[in-house]
């Protein structure tokens, strides 16, 4: 058995439960890759270890106490820019625990009394604000950081009192709430693209596996040289690349390119649930013509942040069979998305032949009419009762 003295720290998305309760399975993911999206960079640039996530909390461990409270407030700062630029619905608020302390080192995994704590002080922690203990504060770098002391606390399962501190944030709510500067010794760090969250759901999964893998080599050999330690992790990454090549969305794209149903519904089946799962779904009734279906489908994706699924309902309503382009605009319809309206105006335009206008009643009675599924659909998004 290994053991370590680290800094322990917890990130939490605040309401995370109650949040679960009003989302689909698709906003919950996303919900949950915003966040890494959000805090993980941050990790790396001061070297932090992500262990392990449990719902929407994040364990990291740090060798270094004062990186671990100038992590955890360049983390707070990050979000708040965040939530400073996107709508109320997409906006998460974090809370953060620290603690340090010797732990035992288990494959891959940390446990022991100072993560217990580190768990109780995060519980404490309200949002937006970073909690960490007496311990921290006295192998830190107190020049770094300011810090209102919160006395003695209670902690459930901690036979003692624990000392608790909370890093001081700024009092000008218009300012970022640690001023920026532990987020700016961070470096600069990619923005997040709302779009995008989805194909980083393939890149978060390699790298907890190249976590797990560095801490697994790393306990399970302590002995060996760092170089010999290098060449297992890089043969373990490049397990990991052939893998990703291999993955089930590009088996899926062969076989629509083939039109083969059977191979498409058996990959589709095997894929994970999720937003990319949602798409394919939908390209898979495309492709059985269950057009109604697949436009649900393609929404759904859309909710949940999956571009691939609004750009096929566009595409769905501008060309295709009839039933095709009157599913799609309606599901664009209910989106309320603006990008749709230019395509919803131009089918509302289009120019009818004398034999459409001869079949518009019976078209209109059978539900498929595109010009007056787009008319509906662009009266819904500009709101008109």
């Amino acid at each position: 058995m290994r053991t370590a003295n680290l800094a322990i720290v917890f990130t939490d998305i605040v309401g995370y439960a109650d949040r679960l309760s009003r989302q689909t399975y698709e906003q919950s993911q996303r919900m949950l890759r915003l966040h890494e999206a959000l805090v993980l960079p941050v990790f790396r640039a001061y070297r932090g270890r992500r262990v392990k996530s449990i719902g929407g909390t994040l364990l990291v461990t740090f060798e270094s106490p004062t990186d671990a409270i100038l992590c955890a407030s360049a983390v707070q700062d990050r979000i708040w820019e965040w939530n400073k630029g996107v709508p109320e619905w997409d906006r998460i608020k974090v809370r953060v625990g620290v603690n340090v302390g010797e732990v035992r080192l288990e494959k891959g995994d940390v446990f022991g009394e100072p993560v217990n704590i580190a768990a109780r002080v995060l519980g404490l922690s309200d949002a937006g604000e970073v909690l960490f203990t007496e311990s921290i504060w006295l192998s830190m770098n107190r020049n770094e950081i300011e810090a209102d002391d919160g006395g003695y606390q209670e902690l459930k399962g901690v036979p003692e009192p624990v000392r608790v501190f909370r890093v001081k944030p700024c009092a000008d709510l218009t300012q970022r709430p640690y001023l920026g500067k532990a987020l700016q010794r961070a470096g600069k760090l990619a923005k997040v693209d709302p779009t995008r969250l989805t194909s980083s759901e393939v890149r978060g999964h390699l790298r907890a596996a190249w976590e797990s893998a560095t801490g697994h080599i790393a306990e399970a050999f302590p002995w060996i040289t760092e170089h010999a330690r290098a060449l297992a992790i890089g043969t373990a990454c490049l397990m990991l690349g052939v893998a990703a090549a291999l993955l089930t969305p590009a088996a899926i794209d062969r076989a629509l390119a083939r039109h083969d149903v059977p191979a498409v519904q058996r990959h589709v089946q095997g894929m994970r649930a999720g937003p990319s799962r949602t798409y394919y779904e939908g390209r898979l009734q495309e492709e059985r013509k269950e057009f109604e279906g697949a436009a649900r489908s393609f929404e759904a994706g859309s909710r949940a942040g999956e571009r691939r699924a609004f750009d096929r309902l566009l595409k769905m309503a501008q060309s295709g069979p009839c039933e095709a382009r009157v599913g799609a605009a309606r599901a664009l319809g209910r989106l309320g998305d603006q990008d749709a309206i230019r395509v919803l105006q131009s089918m509302a335009s289009e120019p009818q032949t004398e034999q459409q206008q001869q079949d518009g009643l019976l078209a209109q009675m059978m539900g498929c009419n595109p010009r007056v599924a787009a008319h509906d659909a662009l009266e819904q998004i500009r709101g008109a009762p």
